[in-house]
């Protein structure tokens, strides 16, 4: 894993146009959202002895309440506060002298014994596979969300070839109660430098007692998942992820596809373990010539989508939330009604505060294609041309019928990347959307309107 100490201060300014739901119609309004964000990342590591060294990363500013465990990064003005009248100063933002204090928040710490044919892991590590679908460690410059696990693993290294079991304890519980939540993790993979070749496989099996379960049993707006008197269950759960990439100096062609089945953890109105059969699919292309300052892309995939009709099987595939297609679909919540079926993940409807704000929504229920076009105008200045567009798999939930339309509409992204030195990114980015007429939900008199969005976010890494 590549080592990096970042502070970023990225600023954001959202301004959407957004459906509404009420009475249970579905009419047009304004929803306009602004924010900014400061954040330290801090990568430190101690090499304890030869082959032995400790790494770690720590997070100053960092985001608590609705995007705790993540690495979204502080509010900009957070008060003193969680406000509401009544307050007494300076104890009340209306008479603050200072800000909130921030903790120091840690999200990996683990320790790396190199030995002759292999390596020793232990401890909290990240955890990230192929092009990020599903696994994905947040190591991009502004990703807001990271995989990790407390694990024991050992990578067997065999030339280009390398293989490494783990298990992870996602919830160590009490000694007396059946309520451990494990992974059990194998990661098979091929480097190959000379031909420019990787491939790899991930496979994951979740398991707890009766007890171990806490998912969610009702969508954000309170709507039943799995009918009335729905309860918690075992978890016995399999994820497989596949994938293969070549990247040369001219050409990348890269592809991702992941499985799930297994019992969830939850057990329906009828007595009958709720179990899952989603799939997902992610292939990203790229073109570079040898002459010239254009760079073309492409990323395009499929992820199923759950139907809400059915309370026995959980059918969605949710990618994960760093992997995005374009600024706005898919990334930001749009609309209150749950289009792409991901209220289980936190997106979907924007029916709290937590939906309301950062980039909590995810790819899923979805077939996406998405061309882009990279113009390098100097080793300082670059643009980004981005299209993005896609149909939804199912439209059967709390908001849509069968007769509602798939047609997601068109978004274009405009991207102004400055790069002035080594370390120092400026990006400035418009998001501009042109809903289809999914986003009507099942209505036929009004029309989803134009929405935009734009956003400014600088970095440095030292």
């Amino acid at each position: 894993m590549r080592q990096r100490s970042t502070s970023d201060y990225e600023r954001y300014f959202s301004i959407l146009d957004r459906l509404c739901q009420e009475d249970s119609r579905i009419y047009l309004c304004d929803l306009k959202k602004d924010y900014g964000l400061s954040h330290l990342i801090l990568k430190p590591k101690v090499v304890a002895a030869d082959g032995l060294t400790i790494y770690s990363q720590f997070h100053i500013f960092n985001s608590g309440g609705a995007y705790a465990n993540s690495q979204v990064g502080q509010i900009f003005g957070r008060g003193v506060s969680a406000g509401g009248a009544g307050k007494t100063f300076p104890g009340s933002n209306s008479g603050a002298q200072n800000q909130g204090e921030e903790d120091l928040k840690v999200s990996q710490l683990y320790l790396s014994l190199v030995q002759e044919y292999g390596q020793l892991l232990v401890g909290r590590v990240p955890i990230h596979f192929g092009l990020g679908m599903y696994h994905n460690g947040g190591f991009g410059m502004f990703d807001h969300w990271y995989d990790n696990r407390d694990m024991v693993g050992y990578k067997v290294i065999m030339g280009n070839l390398w293989f490494l079991p783990m298990m992870g304890k996602v919830k160590e519980g009490d000694i007396n109660k059946s309520d451990d939540v494990t992974d059990f993790m194998f990661q098979f993979q091929y480097d190959n430098p000379e031909s420019e070749i990787e491939m790899g496989l991930f496979w994951q099996i979740r398991k707890s007692g009766d007890q171990g379960s806490d998912g969610p049993l009702t969508d954000i707006n309170g709507g039943n998942y799995w009918g009335a008197g729905a309860s918690a269950g075992e978890i016995d759960s399999e994820n497989i992820n596949i994938y293969a990439k070549k990247d040369t100096d001219t050409w990348m062609l890269g592809v991702e596809a992941g499985f799930q089945k297994g019992e969830i953890g939850v057990v329906n109105s009828g007595g009958g373990k709720v179990n899952q059969s989603g799939f997902g699919l992610a292939l990203e292309a790229a073109y570079r010539p040898e002459e010239g300052k254009s760079e073309f892309g492409l990323m395009a995939g499929v992820a199923s989508g759950d139907d809400r009709s059915t309370n026995d099987e959980f059918e969605g595939y949710l990618f994960d939330r760093n992997y995005n297609v374009g600024f706005l679909m898919m990334n930001h919540t749009l609309g209150q009604a749950d289009f792409f079926n991901t209220s289980m993940n936190g997106g979907g409807p924007n029916g709290n505060s937590e939906n309301a704000g950062v980039d909590v929504e995810t790819v899923s229920n979805v077939i996406y294609l998405s061309p882009r076009l990279t113009y390098k105008w100097s080793d300082r200045w670059s643009s980004r041309l981005t299209l993005v567009t896609g149909w939804l798999q199912e439209n059967t939930n709390t908001y849509l019928n069968s007769q509602a339309s798939k047609d997601l509409g068109y978004e274009i992204d405009i991207s102004f990347d400055f790069k002035p030195q080594k370390g120092v990114t400026w990006i400035n980015e418009m998001g501009l959307l042109m809903p289809g007429d999914a986003f009507k939900g099942d209505g036929t008199s009004l029309d989803a309107t134009f929405g935009y969005g734009m956003t400014s976010k600088a970095a440095i890494s030292f």
